[in-house]
């Protein structure tokens, strides 16, 4: 069977079950998520060393494919059949090519359909300052963010710039001229990028999870100048990706960066994709707005206050993970055994 043939049955099966993400592995079936669960396609044959081979070479052009070969990993975006796209992560492991493909959604979400929360939304009205996204991978971050720069397309006259890699969602000016630069492509690094955009009539700034040095000062400068940023981070919980990004600080500028992320932060989420019961997945959420407790928290360098200032000011907007995810259980959203095992304190579900 040709390697179109084995790919087209495996997606077939996927877009039949509804699949999120899907992982191949040479030596065994390949496996899909669905509702945020591992299944295997014991139908589908064991995947091969070779075939895989030939599924990354099919998948990459030949300056990713050669990227593959030296750096042993590579992501980038499969159009499939112009059906559906992909964020494809191929990498090696046991001396294999492995592939990991996540479905992109065909079009941006709402809001109000995704379940971000209100309180997040207000701050799409600030001019400038910082919007901090995280959560783990596969917690919906990319989705959540293209939904804010959409809502702003929509609703508001601006100049949104991005930098991401690579590019996710594609986005269609509308209110807003929004350009979209995929770092490695329309620019070489990050940081060039951002540069770049200190002097620039730019509005606002979408910035995909970046990990280079030099980025989180970058960041500020901009929200400090005059520009909204909304800035995907790599972490479990608000606390942790506020205590990476002071950690990412240069040396030099550390003082300057705490003092002036206290000012510029206008808010942060933490989520999560949760199975819903019935099927499909919901979100957890836990939000962080900037007031007056949450601005010393962070100059003083006391972040562990933040998880409580947060159970206790549900009145602006905030909530713990916990906090949600009891509300969700509450409504019958999802089960207390997924939302205790989801809980930064387990005990609280007693």
């Amino acid at each position: 069977m040709s390697d179109t043939l084995i790919i087209n049955d495996i997606l077939n099966a996927a877009a039949e079950r509804k699949a999120t993400d899907i992982h191949l592995v040479a030596g065994s079936n390949p496996v899909i998520r669905v509702d945020g669960r591992l299944v295997t396609l014991v139908d589908q044959a064991i995947l091969t060393g070779d075939i895989l081979a030939a599924l990354a070479e099919s998948f990459l052009n030949k300056e990713n494919f050669d990227k593959l070969s030296k750096e042993k990993e590579v992501v980038a975006i499969y159009n499939w059949a112009d059906r559906n796209r992909y964020r494809a992560k191929i990498f090696y492991q046991k001396g294999f090519l492995a592939i990991s493909l996540r479905l992109i959604a065909p079009f941006i979400r709402a809001p109000k359909d995704l379940g971000i929360p209100s309180s997040i939304l207000q701050l799409l009205n600030r001019e400038k300052g910082l919007i901090i996204i995280t959560g783990p991978f596969g917690s919906g971050r990319t989705s959540t963010a293209a939904s804010l720069i959409e809502a702003l397309n929509q609703n508001k006259g601006l100049h949104i710039q991005t930098l991401e890699k690579p590019l996710e969602y594609l986005f269609s000016n509308n209110q807003s001229v929004i350009e979209q630069r995929n770092v490695g492509t329309d620019v070489n690094t990050f940081v060039t990028g951002l540069k770049n955009m200190l002097d620039e009539d730019i509005d606002v700034v979408f910035v995909d999870s970046a990990h280079e040095e030099g980025v989180e000062d970058i960041i500020l400068e901009l929200a400090e100048s005059g520009k909204l940023v909304i800035f995907i981070m790599d972490a479990d919980s608000v606390e942790s990706a506020l205590d990476r990004f002071i950690s990412n600080l240069s040396l030099d500028k550390k003082n300057w960066g705490i003092e002036v992320l206290a000012d510029v932060l206008l808010g942060a989420m933490a989520q999560r994709l949760m199975s819903r019961v019935g099927g499909g997945l919901t979100m957890a959420s836990e939000v962080l707005i900037n007031n007056p407790a949450v601005r010393s928290s962070i100059k003083s360098n006391k972040l562990s206050q933040l998880n409580s200032i947060m159970q206790t000011s549900k009145d602006e907007g905030m909530s713990s993970l916990d906090k949600a995810l009891l509300e969700l259980v509450r409504i019958g959203d999802i089960s207390m055994t997924d939302a205790r095992n989801q809980a930064v304190d387990s005990n609280i579900f007693k």
